[in-house]
């Protein structure tokens, strides 16, 4: 290969001149840009003017389309590589690194004329404000990394982190400068809007959001521009006015609504920036339940103990109304009483009317016992509780034979499950209500294993046996409820044998268990009589007949099915 240079030019086939500058021979004889020279389009335009190594630019250079400047700077292997300056519509553009042609690396990327024409007079009476649109990191010819973006008033924008083009990751964003103090004139920044995390130019993550007095009004998760997640919202003064669940900028959810002195005023339910109230369509709904607990045969204790507490909660609601503190209680229970009382069937209400008060957000009801809680091996009963939690949260974790979690002072397994619990009744107090259940004495000693219980559970409801009176009524409604009927002979027969139970004398005696295990047998009596039947009414399908409860006590109905 020669080395010899020389200035020469080379044509296009039309004779018109396509380079001048510098060349060499290559390795076949052919010229080849090397050295200074300036390259034309078939039009005799400029094209490229600056430095060529091997027939390509490569060092300092100038590109032009049809006559005007497009980029000045340095280029290696025909490429914008190094620092240099963008232009468009004569216009600086971008001025910073390249790489690979593209905008890569610290740069200033600048408006285009018309979008700061009306600020030109704004901008020359200020110095300081006639800045870039943007000025930071570049990746591959978009914003990436560390930067800040100004409004076309020249006021700062934002400033942190971008992703191809957008403000995202943590930064600070700053409010339209519409009407801007004289202060704000001199530092060309105005009050801080938001501080936090961003995705694709929303506020998304944990942010802050400020006042244009610069008052801090909220903070907490945002996503897609507005507060969805956890959050607190404050007043001018500093104190907080609600914390909780938000969406969309709203109120929504369960929360802790305080007055501007800091008392919490109401904590439960909010439903599009309003606090849960007891409207006319919720009282009905809570009268329905009220009277589904008041149908039920017996049950005295439990229906006095909620009444009590609807007739509280309901008070509690006025309260807020006029600004009053409400008094917070705990919900949590203590069913005491044999199997069969009703305590599942109360506590399945209770969660419903819980949830139309706003004590609950969804009011469902999770059963489960020592068998749903404890698992085979220390340090997976922890992760079993959470898991039955979780399922529970907004509702009743009801946990029948409870006093099983504490069979001595050596169950380790047992001892993970209520600190497991009891941790859960701190973090979940506001939306979890869990219904402890067993036997009267067996829940005492239950409660008297752990100081924690005392203060979480203080409403104790006492379910008593049945009388036989309750017990026949049981009966009438379970014929009731599944299209049976009996006559006067049949009703005799059946209180005479249940007056004969002693019920307070029977150790752990089931009740309504009991009733309807007579029942489902009483119906198996009558199956068997109406089967040998050739043709059967609908009437005699419905109906007990005597001879069913004479039958039934030949064979010991009622004494084996305690």
């Amino acid at each position: 290969m020669t080395h010899n240079h020389e200035e020469k030019e080379l044509f296009y086939p039309d004779g018109k001149v396509m380079y001048r500058g510098g060349v060499k021979k290559n390795d076949f004889g052919h010229d080849i840009y090397d050295g200074k020279g300036m390259l034309f389009d078939q039009e005799g335009e400029v094209l490229f003017e600056g430095e060529f190594v091997n027939h390509m630019k490569q060092g300092n250079g100038l590109m032009y389309l049809k006559g005007q400047m497009i980029y000045q700077g340095e280029f290696i292997q025909n490429k914008k590589q190094g620092n240099g300056i963008l232009y468009k519509d004569g216009m600086i553009h971008y001025e910073g690194h390249f790489r690979n042609d593209l905008m890569d690396g610290y740069g200033i990327l600048y408006y285009e004329k018309d979008m700061i024409a009306p600020y030109q007079e704004l901008r020359a009476q200020h110095p300081h404000l006639d800045q870039p649109q943007y000025e930071g990191d570049f990746v591959h010819g978009m914003k990436k990394g560390k930067g800040k973006q100004y409004y076309p008033n020249g006021f700062l924008q934002y400033e942190g982190d971008f992703i191809w083009h957008h403000m995202q990751g943590a930064g600070k964003l700053y409010y339209p400068a519409e009407s801007p103090t004289t202060e704000e004139l001199v530092h060309g920044v105005t009050t801080l809007h938001y501080e936090g995390h961003f995705f694709e130019d929303m506020k998304h993550g944990k942010g802050k959001v400020y006042s244009k007095q610069g008052i801090l009004e909220a903070e907490g998760q945002f996503k897609e521009d507005a507060m969805t997640g956890q959050g607190t919202l404050y007043y001018a003064n500093g104190q907080a006015s609600y914390i909780g669940e938000l969406v969309n900028g709203k109120k929504h959810g369960r929360g802790d609504y305080f007055n501007e002195e800091g008392k919490i005023i109401y904590s439960g339910e909010f439903i599009h920036d309003e606090r849960l109230r007891i409207t006319p369509e919720i009282e009905r709904e809570i009268e329905k339940l009220q009277q589904q607990l008041d149908r039920l045969v017996g049950l005295p204790n439990a229906k006095k103990e909620l009444h009590n507490l609807i007739n509280f909660i309901k008070i509690q609601s006025l309260r807020v109304d006029h600004g009053l503190t409400s008094f917070p209680i705990t919900y949590h229970l203590v069913f005491s009483g044999n199997p069969g009382t009703g305590k599942t069937t109360v506590a399945r209400i209770i969660g419903q009317i819980y949830k139309h008060l706003g004590v609950l957000s969804s009011g469902h009801f999770v059963e489960t016992d020592r068998a749903g809680l404890v698992a085979g091996y220390v340090g997976q009963t922890a992760l079993k509780v959470q898991e039955v939690v979780n399922k529970a949260k907004g509702g009743v974790l009801f946990i029948d034979e409870a006093y099983s979690l504490v069979n001595d002072k050596q169950d380790a397994f047992g001892k993970e499950a209520i600190d497991s619990l009891l941790k859960a009744m701190e973090d979940l107090r506001d939306d979890l209500v869990i219904i402890v259940a067993g036997y009267t004495e067996l829940m005492e000693e239950f409660l008297q294993s752990n100081p924690g219980f005392k203060s979480r559970f203080n409403h104790f409801v006492q379910f008593d046996n049945f009388s036989t009176d309750e017990l026949y009524d049981i009966f009438a409604m379970l014929c009731q409820t599944n299209d049976y009927q009996f006559g006067e002979a049949f009703a005799q027969h059946m209180r005479t044998q249940l007056h004969q139970i002693p019920v307070e004398d029977i150790p752990n005696f089931s009740n309504g268990r009991y009733i309807r295990n007579l029942f489902e047998k009483l119906v198996t009596i009558q199956s068997n009589r109406l089967i040998k039947q050739v043709a059967i009414t609908k009437d005699e399908l419905m109906t007990f007949e005597e001879q069913d409860l004479l039958q039934g006590i030949t064979e010991n109905l009622f004494d084996n099915t305690f």
